[in-house]
């Protein structure tokens, strides 16, 4: 399904509605600038036209378009550029200019359409966005957006904040990839996350850095670098429409790391509760720690309002019954589950069940227990259970649709990019539910 990422599509309160809420910046081109509708505000430089809507490059040089804002761009603000990007040979960078050049990372797929200029590196007031195309670049634009996010930036402004993190279930490593095409989410200037990126310090594909605040956008980048689809832009498309009635942006700890667990890995254990030594004892866990601690760094008083986890799929064994599962398992999860508050406060949280094509697949044909018998231990944590495990404030979401990676193999646990966005959207409604 294709998405223009130029257009806002994100639930509105009643606060927005009414004019009292924290709405979402407006496109700095017209409806009909960003369409190609109309063309008063380029300059084709003799290698650029509108053809079938879309701003096509002729491919007789390597001359930009240049495409003209109503107003000039302030110096020291932050923006956001997103666009809808055709490209079959060579890359292409969306620059600012006019005063000065701030230049920009070269794209060479669809899926990269969109660029960040932080306000650090907006150094000019700059009048005109340039569609500057390699020498090979064979392609077009459509729908090219600029945000002011001046009020949003969490680098100076508080925001609400959300952890999403867990198993791959919970990032971008294991679903298919972002295409440019699949994206069932536009952009909304208010959402922003923080690139867990555990693995590397950076991923020029997206232009993001570990740890600093980027505007939300799939995929969003959690442990390892990748273009796979998250839930979390659709976790937190459900969320926005409560912060922005508190007036606050939502900047999400993008903290998935596939493989990750509480059992086998330990990765997310607290250090009080670690059992061995190796490179995952407790890794996440002191990745969440350090990413705490840049939030705060920050400066803007940002609060943590609650959490979204997947968990549970790496910690699985030949388990007859949920009751094993409770002796082996469950004190350690009770145990983060509590430790997590103790860090952040008295916080709701939801927990994603596993995915119902793996559980019926592997009850039904297995025979071990790894499905329906894990399904009802992980349902135990729900606050409406009625069973002993119940922890209050929380509540266990059930995968609705099971949309596998894989159709030819129901045994992988992993879900195709139109699941991680299901699922997003069941968990961010969720929470958003708990939030009141």
């Amino acid at each position: 399904m294709l998405i223009s990422l130029g257009i806002n599509n994100g639930q509105v309160s009643s606060a927005e509605a009414s004019g009292t809420g924290l709405a979402p910046s407006k496109n700095l081109f017209t409806e009909a600038q960003s369409a190609f509708e109309t063309s008063n505000h380029i300059d084709f430089r003799s290698n650029w036209a509108i053809s079938d809507g879309r701003l096509t490059c002729l491919e007789l040089s390597a001359n930009e378009a240049r495409l003209s804002l109503d107003e000039p761009l302030v110096s020291g603000t932050p923006y956001m550029a997103v666009y809808d990007l055709s490209l079959t040979a060579g890359s292409l960078k969306l620059q600012l200019s006019g005063d000065g050049l701030l230049n920009a990372r070269a794209v060479t797929a669809d899926w990269q359409g969109f660029q960040h200029y932080p306000s650090s590196e907006v150094a000019g007031n700059y009048p005109r966005v340039h569609a500057n195309p390699s020498g090979t670049f064979s392609g077009s634009i459509d729908n090219v957006a600029v945000y002011d996010l001046s009020e949003f930036d969490p680098h100076v402004v508080a925001c609400d904040v959300v952890i999403i993190g867990g198993d791959s279930n919970s990032t971008n490593t294991t679903s298919e990839f972002v295409d440019g095409m699949n994206r069932e989410t536009a952009f909304d200037p208010r959402l922003w996350y923080m690139p867990c990126l555990r693995a590397s310090p950076t991923y020029a594909n997206v232009g993001c850095e570990r740890h600093v605040p980027f505007p939300m956008i799939e995929p969003v980048v959690g442990a390892g670098s990748g273009r796979r689809m998250s839930p979390v832009h659709a976790a937190a498309s459900r969320l926005v429409s409560y912060s922005a009635a508190r007036n606050r942006p939502l900047l999400v700890m993008a903290l998935g790391d596939a493989g990750s667990g509480l059992m086998t890995t330990e990765d997310w254990r607290h250090p009080d509760r670690r059992v061995g030594s190796g490179p995952t004892v407790g890794r996440m866990w002191d990745e969440m720690v350090a990413m705490k601690l840049a939030m705060d760094a920050l400066g803007p008083a940002h609060e943590v309002i609650g959490a979204v986890w997947s968990l549970g799929q790496n910690d699985g064994f030949d388990a007859a019954s949920a009751e094993a599962y409770d002796f082996n398992i469950t004190p350690e999860y009770v145990a983060f589950f509590e430790d997590v508050r103790d860090l952040f406060g008295s916080i709701p949280m939801v927990m994603t069940n596993i995915a119902p094509h793996f559980a019926a697949y592997a009850d039904a044909n297995l025979g071990l227990g790894f499905g329906s018998h894990r399904q009802t231990w992980i349902n135990r944590f729900d606050q409406d259970s009625g069973h002993a495990n119940a922890i209050s404030n929380f509540k266990v979401v059930q995968p609705v649709e099971s949309h596998p990676v894989n159709p030819s193999d129901l045994s992988d646990p992993h879900y195709s990019a139109a699941g991680m966005q299901a699922n997003g959207r069941h968990m961010g409604d969720a929470l958003r539910g708990m939030l009141g």
